[in-house]
């Protein structure tokens, strides 16, 4: 078995080095171009970035920062610490793959499949986003919300424990962060100040910020006042991709899933 060492290609948790010292002294077979098994170490952005891009079953690896402000790596499988002795587990083969879908998010003709979330939220505008989500569930059932507000974040139930739970934290809570299922795609609006529902002819103040909707749901989102908003989650740049007025993102459910290594006894 070959195993592949993927970082964060500006920022690196630790030095491709360590990891590679760790490869031997695990004793495992390190392959830079056809790996049997992706090693990912960073965080949950990381994660999500070659969770995407990559095809083969991925062991995601988190990094102890010290402070508060420190990675969290919530999506992590094992710590880096702990990493030679989850890679000869792998290598003898003890642990499962769970398999993880993605959605698939476009802006206009652009698309790309998505393993944890992505987030349509204001860059340095000053203001609040002025938006629309519009949800068809199916044939039967239909709504749109018109929200003033920070953004949105849509979430998988893999990426759930991110961003999609914000609220649990501004809460307090020691509670896990709200449940998505596998059958189901997390919408979360973010810090509204305004947030109607429209359903049918019927319209009224909502104050359901954070909900799910089925997977194989279309989801549109589009501006209606121009200001500095991106959407986050699609590219491996910090910055994200800028919105418009007039430019619509799309969101569903996508055939892809991401393998992703589960350790036994871990």
């Amino acid at each position: 078995m070959k195993f592949g060492i993927y970082l964060h290609p500006q920022r690196p948790k630790v030095p491709v080095e360590q990891v590679l010292k760790k490869l031997q002294r695990a004793g495992v077979s390190y392959s830079p171009k056809e790996p049997d098994v992706a090693v990912v170490v960073g965080g949950d952005g990381t994660f999500g970035y070659y969770g995407r891009t990559l095809d083969v079953p991925l062991l995601f690896v988190g990094v102890h920062e010290h402070g508060v402000l420190g990675s969290r790596a919530k999506l992590a499988e094992v710590m880096f610490d702990k990493l030679e002795g989850a890679l000869r587990d792998v290598e003898e083969g003890r642990f499962a793959l769970a398999k993880r879908r993605m959605i698939r998010v476009g802006l206009n003709e652009k698309s790309t499949d998505v393993l944890t979330d992505v987030y349509v939220e204001r860059g340095v505008f000053s203001g609040c986003m002025r938006y629309t989500v519009f949800v068809n569930e199916n044939e039967k059932s239909a709504f749109t919300e018109h929200a003033i507000g920070n953004g949105v974040i849509f979430s998988t139930a893999f990426g759930s424990q991110g961003y999609y739970s914000y609220p649990n934290r501004l809460a307090g809570s020691l509670q896990k962060g709200a449940q998505v299922r596998e059958d189901q795609i997390g919408i979360c609006h973010v810090l509204p100040t305004l947030l109607v529902r429209e359903k049918g002819d019927k319209r009224r103040t909502s104050r359901n910020l954070r909900y799910a909707v089925p997977f194989q749901s279309r989801i549109q989102v589009s501006l209606f006042r121009d200001t500095d908003t991106r959407l986050y989650g699609t590219t491996a740049h910090s910055r994200g991709v800028a919105v418009k007025l007039g430019d619509t993102i799309a969101i569903t459910g996508s055939d892809r899933v991401a393998r992703i290594i589960k350790m036994n006894n871990r």
